[in-house]
């Protein structure tokens, strides 16, 4: 398989001096996007592809050379599971063209770069720093296993794309297999993205001789199947590619799995792979959801994009990392109050773990963190104890514990509702009124039994 190495195309090497000059940095949340396939490499190692994905309307920029261009550091770093041995080190310098250079503020500009790995159990982590506002940057960190795909015939991880066409030019960086690969690492399809999704697999240790039935599948979170194609084909090769189409633009809102099945002639299983995507079609209303969330949209008449902004900026302590995403990429006033719509609708009913909690009383709650947790300079809706505030109501009881000789001071909320009683503990560590929490004893929050020494 082709290997390629390094950004290009529509990134660009960073180099020289920026000039000090007029910044502009946009309000949201600096986040990247990252995904990953593994393909066959020879028999004792595999081929890892990372594509990366950046908002140039997310990041910072000062003139240089006569023109707005912001700059990301890229750190990239492979780590064996059990040695912590680094396999892969790099830091790259990006350069990003301001928006109104490129396509319009809501556009992604993408990447891709490949390592040869041995067969094992890695750890990916990749850190995006806006070097023109550093406190901006975005981190993810993802489980590798790089396995061996066997003598049996299988089928490699499936890429989802914007783009597949033929080419012969070999040049490109996206280019493998007699074709032009262009990946959509935000995993974002739909009527207004992407309405076609593509997708490329590799199928491995074939009988030549055999004619294989290739079926591809779209498949809901409550397992039912929403699209299903299937075709038969003699491959007449050991190792094959399978490149294909799927409208996705008739598909209402939520996640899916896309599903890739190998069956040989006599219908056995030769393989299956699966993996996640995502699909934003606001066009398309759903009998659950209609009701609910065209009322919280109606909640939003009136609000400009910037506004809601702001308002979906506070409420990021209840959303997913994909809807965090999935919003920075709708720029339109409609487009945002659609979204928001239907996002409150669902916060309202209480998911993932956290206790239902209506707009109203959730915005409530984040100016009251302001009134009363500024600190530092920062918002105190920003705060630690402004989140709980926001995410768990006021407490039930307060703790509160001055500073002494021999302390720090600290508060511990108590909650009796919660999980049969929870407790959050915060430490004023820089004695600047900036209370941190440092443990607590509710799932799924920062816990360290170890805490009071943050008091000496």
């Amino acid at each position: 398989m082709t290997k390629a190495f390094g950004f290009c195309l529509l990134l660009l090497l960073a180099g020289g001096p920026l000039a000090n000059a007029q910044k502009g940095s946009a309000r949201q949340a600096f986040v990247i996007n990252l995904d990953y396939a593994k393909f066959r490499n020879d028999d004792s190692s595999a081929y890892l592809e990372i594509y990366y994905g950046f908002y140039p309307s997310l990041v910072t920029y000062a003139e240089r050379g006569g023109v707005l261009t912001g700059v990301l550091k890229v750190s990239t770093r492979i780590r064996e599971k059990v040695s912590g041995a680094l396999h892969v080190n790099t830091l790259s310098t990006v350069l990003i063209p301001a928006p109104d250079t490129i396509s319009g503020s809501g556009s992604v500009m993408i990447s891709q770069t490949g390592y040869t790995l041995p067969f094992g159990d890695y750890q990916l982590d990749v850190r995006a720093v806006d070097s023109l506002s550093p406190a901006r940057a975005d981190s993810i960190s993802l489980p590798l296993a790089v396995n061996n795909v066997g003598t049996k015939a299988s089928i490699s991880d499936i890429e989802l794309c914007s783009s597949i066409k033929n080419s012969t030019r070999k040049d490109v960086l996206y280019y493998k297999n007699s074709l032009e690969v262009i990946p959509n690492p935000t995993l974002v399809f739909g009527a207004t993205s992407y309405p076609m999704m593509f997708h490329y697999a590799e199928m491995y240790n074939l009988d030549v001789e055999q004619t294989y039935t290739v079926k591809t599948q779209v498949v809901a979170g409550d397992g039912k199947i929403v699209k299903e194609a299937s075709k038969s084909k003699k491959f007449g090769v050991k190792h094959a590619v399978d490149a294909g189409i799927t409208n996705v633009a008739s598909i209402s809102s939520g996640k899916y799995r896309f599903r890739v099945i190998l069956t040989d002639e006599k219908g056995a299983l030769a393989g299956q792979m699966e993996k996640n995507f995502y699909v934003y079609n606001p066009h398309i209303k759903t009998g659950q959801t209609i009701a609910s969330a065209s009322v919280k949209a109606s909640e939003l008449a009136g609000m400009s994009a910037e506004e809601m902004g702001d308002e979906f900026q506070r409420a990021h302590y209840l959303a997913t990392d994909q809807e965090k995403k999935t919003f920075s990429q709708i720029t339109s006033a409609d487009g945002r109050r659609e979204f928001l719509g239907k996002f409150w609708s669902e916060v309202e009913t209480g998911r993932f773990g956290k206790p239902p909690v209506l707009r109203s009383v959730y915005l409530q709650r984040a100016l009251m963190a302001n009134q009363r947790y500024r600190a530092m300079g920062r918002e105190g809706w920003r705060t630690d104890r402004g989140r709980v505030l926001m995410i768990y109501a006021e407490p039930d009881e307060v703790e509160r514990f001055p500073s002494d000789q021999n302390s720090k001071p600290y508060e511990i909320w108590h909650y009796y509702a919660i999980e049969n009683g929870v407790q959050f503990y915060f430490v004023d560590r820089s004695g600047l009124g900036d209370y941190l929490l440092v443990h607590s004893t509710k799932r799924g929050e920062l816990q360290d039994t170890e805490w009071q020494r943050y008091l000496q």
